[in-house]
C-alpha cells in the first residue's frame, strides 16, 4: 500500500503546485470543466495548466490531453469536474498518476438524499486510504491562493483577480466565496488562501486551519462552519494561532435543537448545538459573529490592527447617537468601558450639561472649544482598548474640529479609532478621515461585530484540575440513581444519604436509618424525569406511609434524607458534536428546561472561569444578592462542578452525559447537595 501523503505536504502541493490539471474539461462555456480550466490560466497562475479530455485538443489555446500519463510535466493537483460515480476511479488513476491532492467538486455523495450518495463517499474515504492521495470535498467549489497566484475553482469569485493579503478564509460553503472576496474589497482588505471544504471525506476545516498557522502570509484565519470534527484539537490549534499572533474568527451557522430534544439527559437538552459551540470558542479565545458582513469586518480589523483585548469607549455628535450605539452594544454583545473616576471627573469638568458616560454625547460640552481634549480623556481611560465614534456629514468649518481633535486622541492613545457613519459620507469628506488615519463605516452592527472581535478575549488554557481516576468502567447502558449517585461521590461531589431497597421490610429499615421525614423514588434506567411518572414520594413521615409509598413504587426503591434547601440548581455533563464533552450549570428542578437559564463551559475549565461565568448567570446573581441568607452555597457549588468535571473527564469518551438535577443549594444542604443523579455512558 502506497505511504499516505501528509496532510500539510498535500496542501502544500494544493496551494503552491507545480502544474494543475482539470479532469472534465470542457469547451462548453456553462460547464465547470470549461470555467475551472479557463480560471485557472485567466488569474495569473505561472505553473502548467491542462486540461484532460478525450475529445479535446485544447480549450482557448489550453492544452488538453487524454490522461494524466501524457502530460509533459508532473501535475500536483487536479479539479475533477465529472459526475459523481465516474470521479471515484479518476481519484485512484490521479494517486497512480503521482498527484499528492485532488478536488472533487461534485455533488451527489453524503449530502444527498439517496443511499448511493453516503457510499459513494466511503468509496472516496477508502481510495484515499489505500492509494495515499488527499481530497479536498466532495462537494465544493474549489481553493485560491492569492499570493501564488493560483485559481482552481468556478465560483465567480474563482475568476478575478483578489488582491493578495493576510485574511485565509476556509468555508464549508463555496457559494458564498464570492459575497466574502467582495466584502473584503470593499473594505480595502487582501485575501491569503480560500478553501470550499464541502462534505470533508478526507481533509476538514480543521486541516485547513492549521495550514494556515504556519503559511507566512497569513494574519488573521477566518472560517464559515456547519460544524467542527474534534473540539479539542479546534481547541489546541486555537491556542497555536493566538501564540504565531494569528487571531481567528469564525461563523458558525445551521445546528438543530431537534436532536437534544430527543435526549434523556437534561444536560443534552439544554446545552445544545449554540450554546456548546459558544463555550468551546470562548474556551479557544475564538471571536465569533453572527452574520457574513461582521465575519469580513472582523477579520479585515483583524488584519489591520490585530488583537486589542479590552473594552470599548464611544462617542457621537448627538445623544440620540449616544444612545443607538448603547443599545446595539447590548443587543450584540460589545462591552463598553466603565471609566474611571479619575476620567469622568475630568470630563465633567468640561460639559455645559446633562450627565458623562460612556458613550459620551459630544453635544453636551458646547461646541469643540470646551470638547477638544475630551476624545483624548476618553481614549486614554485605562479600561478603553478601541473607541467609536458615530459621525454624520459635516461642512469644513463643523468637521475639521472634530477631526483633528479625534486625530490627537488616536496619536496620544495608539489605540485605533473606527468612524460609522450610516449616513454615508462624500468621499472627500471619508478620504479627510482616512488621512488621519481613521476608517470610515456606514453599517453600525457589522462595525460592531469587527468591535467585538478586536476586544475578544484571548484563549484559555487547557490544563484545569488534573481529571480524577476511574476505578472500574462503566457499565452499558444508563446507570440507575443510587449507582449514579454512588459513582459521583467517589470523585468528590456531596450527594444525599441514599440507601437501595428491595423489600418493604428493607424500605422500613431504611427509614429508621436516615430519619424522618424522607424520600422514597423508584429505581428506574433511562428515567431523567421520575417524578412526572410517578415514581416518587416527599415527605414520608412514619413506616406506615413507607409501606403505602412502597406498593405504589417497587420493588426497587432508594430512600433517601429529605434535603431542605432554599434554590434547586441544576448541574451537569453532556457530550456535544463536534465539540466534545461540556459542563453546564444553572436553575434547576422544574425550571431547568423551563427557562433554560444555564451556563456552558467547553471542558476543561477552570475555577476562576466558573466563578467569573457563574457570577454572571441568573443563578449566581440569585446567590450573591444581598437577599441570599446561604454564604457557603456558591464555593460550595463550585466545587460540585469541579468535582463532576473531574469524573467525566476520569471516564472521557467512555461517557455521553451526566445529571445531577436537583443540586439543592442553601439551608439544610449545608451548600450544595445533590439529591438526584443520571450517567450516561457513551454508546
Amino acid at each position: 500500500m502506497p505511504t499516505r501523503i501528509s496532510t500539510q505536504e498535500a496542501l502544500h502541493a494544493l496551494f503552491h503546485p507545480r502544474a494543475v490539471a482539470v479532469i472534465g474539461a470542457s469547451d462548453d462555456t456553462t460547464k465547470h470543466g470549461y470555467i475551472v480550466l479557463t480560471n485557472a490560466r485567466n488569474v495569473g497562475f505561472r505553473g502548467g495548466v491542462y486540461g484532460i479530455s478525450r475529445r479535446l485538443t485544447d480549450v482557448e489555446g489550453i492544452p488538453c490531453h487524454p490522461d494524466l500519463a501524457s502530460v509533459p510535466e508532473q501535475v500536483d493537483t487536479a479539479f475533477l469536474a465529472i459526475p459523481a460515480e465516474a470521479a471515484i476511479q479518476a481519484v485512484r488513476d490521479c494517486a497512480r498518476a503521482g498527484l499528492k491532492a485532488v478536488i472533487v467538486g461534485s455533488a451527489g455523495y453524503a449530502e444527498s438524499l439517496d443511499a448511493g450518495g453516503a457510499e459513494r463517499q466511503r468509496a472516496l474515504q477508502a481510495i484515499a486510504e489505500q492509494e495515499g492521495i488527499r481530497i479536498v470535498g466532495p462537494n465544493c467549489n474549489g481553493v485560491y491562493n492569492a499570493h501564488h497566484p493560483l485559481s482552481i475553482g468556478f465560483n465567480t469569485a474563482h475568476a478575478k483577480r483578489q488582491k493578495p493579503g493576510g485574511i485565509s478564509i476556509f468555508s464549508h460553503s463555496g457559494a458564498l466565496f464570492d459575497a466574502m472576496a467582495g466584502r473584503l474589497a470593499r473594505l480595502g482588505a487582501g485575501l491569503s488562501l480560500f478553501a470550499s471544504a464541502g462534505n470533508e471525506a478526507d481533509m476538514s476545516v480543521l486541516d485547513y486551519m492549521e495550514y494556515a498557522i504556519g503559511h507566512g502570509p497569513t494574519r488573521v484565519i477566518a472560517l464559515l462552519i456547519d460544524s467542527l470534527d474534534d473540539g479539542a484539537r479546534f481547541r489546541r490549534l486555537a491556542l497555536a494561532a493566538h501564540e504565531a499572533g494569528k487571531p481567528v474568527v469564525a461563523l458558525k451557522i445551521g445546528g438543530s435543537a431537534a436532536g437534544a430534544a430527543a435526549a434523556v439527559a437534561h444536560s443534552s437538552r439544554l446545552a445544545g448545538d449554540a450554546a456548546s459551540y459558544r463555550a468551546l470558542f470562548d474556551a479557544s479565545g475564538v471571536a465569533t459573529v453572527a452574520t457574513l458582513e461582521g465575519l469580513m469586518t472582523a477579520a479585515a480589523l483583524l488584519d489591520k490592527y490585530g488583537r486589542r483585548p479590552g473594552l470599548l469607549g464611544a462617542l457621537s455628535t448627538s445623544g440620540a447617537g449616544a444612545s443607538l450605539i448603547a443599545d446595539r452594544c447590548a443587543a450584540l454583545g460589545v462591552p463598553l468601558a466603565p471609566l474611571t473616576e479619575a476620567t469622568h471627573a475630568a470630563i465633567d469638568a468640561r460639559k455645559m450639561f446633562s450627565r458623562i458616560g460612556n458613550p459620551l454625547d459630544m453635544g453636551i460640552f458646547g461646541g469643540m472649544r470646551r470638547a477638544g481634549e475630551v476624545p483624548s480623556l476618553l481614549m486614554g481611560d485605562a479600561g478603553v482598548s478601541v473607541a467609536l465614534g458615530l459621525m454624520h456629514s459635516m461642512n469644513p468649518w463643523q468637521g475639521d474640529p472634530i477631526r483633528a481633535a479625534l486625530a490627537r486622541a488616536t496619536a496620544a492613545s495608539g489605540k485605533p479609532l473606527l468612524i460609522v457613519s450610516p449616513g454615508g459620507m462624500p468621499p472627500e469628506e471619508q478620504s479627510a478621515y482616512a488621512a488621519l488615519g481613521m476608517d470610515v463605516f456606514t453599517e453600525t452592527d457589522s462595525l460592531l461585530e469587527g468591535i467585538g472581535a478586536l476586544i475578544s478575549a484571548e484563549p484559555r488554557p487547557m490544563s484545569g484540575a488534573p481529571p480524577g481516576v476511574a476505578t472500574s468502567p462503566l457499565p452499558a447502558g444508563s446507570l440507575t440513581e443510587p449507582e449514579s449517585l454512588r459513582l459521583l461521590a467517589g470523585f468528590g461531589v456531596p450527594v444525599v444519604q441514599t440507601i437501595e431497597c428491595a423489600t418493604v421490610e428493607e424500605a422500613q429499615a431504611a427509614a429508621l436509618r436516615v430519619g424522618f421525614p424522607l424520600v422514597m423514588k423508584s429505581v428506574v434506567r433511562d428515567v431523567a424525569h421520575k417524578s412526572d411518572l410517578g415514581l416518587v414520594r416527599v415527605g414520608l413521615t412514619d413506616p406506615s406511609a413507607v409501606a403505602d409509598a412502597y406498593a405504589s413504587i417497587g420493588p426497587s426503591v432508594v430512600v433517601q434524607t429529605l434535603i431542605q434547601g432554599a434554590l434547586e440548581a441544576i448541574a451537569g455533563v453532556t457530550r456535544a458534536d463536534g465539540v466534545g464533552l461540556v459542563l453546564i450549570a444553572g436553575l434547576g428542578g422544574i425550571y431547568a428546561e423551563a427557562l433554560n437559564a444555564t451556563t456552558t463551559w467547553a471542558m476543561p475549565v477552570e475555577r476562576d472561569v466558573l466563578e467569573r461565568d457563574i457570577a454572571a448567570s441568573p443563578l449566581g446573581r440569585v446567590l450573591s444578592s444581598a437577599r441570599w441568607k446561604y454564604p457557603d452555597a456558591l464555593p460550595a457549588l463550585i466545587a460540585l462542578l469541579l468535582a463532576l468535571q473531574s469524573a467525566a473527564l476520569a471516564y472521557g469518551d467512555a461517557v455521553q452525559a451526566i445529571d445531577v438535577n436537583p443540586v439543592i443549594l442553601g439551608a439544610g444542604a449545608g451548600g450544595a447537595i445533590a439529591v438526584d443523579a443520571l450517567v450516561i455512558p457513551r454508546s
